[in-house]
């Protein structure tokens, strides 16, 4: 049987301050992301005419953190920057919808663990996993996914070293115990 939405599957670890620095980094991510977003009107033509005049592609393509989380996705380059102006708007609201569940989690339960549950692990890790990608950008100077960083990077940003390493850790360990509970389900 699968894990009910409700069960607890992973424990973060807020003390020490943890939960003050996951916060600060949430809320960093969501006030970048929220740049993309067109102004919100009340009548529904007015919010279509809004987003039809928004350029979200020429601020990702401005901004190596956010090019980093918005890639073309086709080879073309006039098809990819046609299918990134349509995507972007509709992906930015779902990484702010995440990252406000991690958010709302952190604020909860300030500098104690908070309890995660299987409804929830995923927006963890796809906000972390962002996080840490906007990290990785500003470590290694590059958007290329696969981009690492060299010694004298590493020399040059510690901070960025620790935060990569830290949501790494974290990342890695969700996932782990989303499987394992998946696989508990199972038996």
């Amino acid at each position: 049987m699968r894990p009910g939405d409700n069960e607890v599957v992973w424990e973060f670890d807020g003390s020490d301050g943890h939960a003050s620095v996951m916060g600060a980094l949430v809320v960093r991510h969501i006030e970048g992301l929220d740049d993309l977003l067109p102004e919100d009107y009340d009548d529904p033509m007015d919010q279509l005419a809004a987003e039809f005049a928004d350029r979200p592609d020429e601020l990702v393509e401005a901004d190596p953190e956010l090019a980093r989380l918005f890639p073309p996705a086709l080879e073309d380059e006039e098809q990819a920057r046609q299918f990134r102006r349509d995507a972007i708007t509709q992906q930015a609201r779902d990484r702010i919808e995440a990252a406000r569940m991690v958010l709302a989690d952190v604020s909860m339960e300030d500098d104690a663990v908070v309890y995660v549950t299987m409804g929830r692990i995923d927006a963890w890790v796809k906000t972390m996993s962002a996080i840490r990608a906007q990290w990785n950008v500003d470590l290694t100077g590059s958007t290329d996914r696969l981009a690492e960083a060299t010694r004298r990077d590493v020399a040059n940003n510690p901070t960025a070293v620790a935060v990569c390493d830290w949501l790494g850790y974290l990342i890695e360990d969700a996932l782990e115990a989303r499987i394992m509970a998946l696989r508990a389900g199972e038996l």
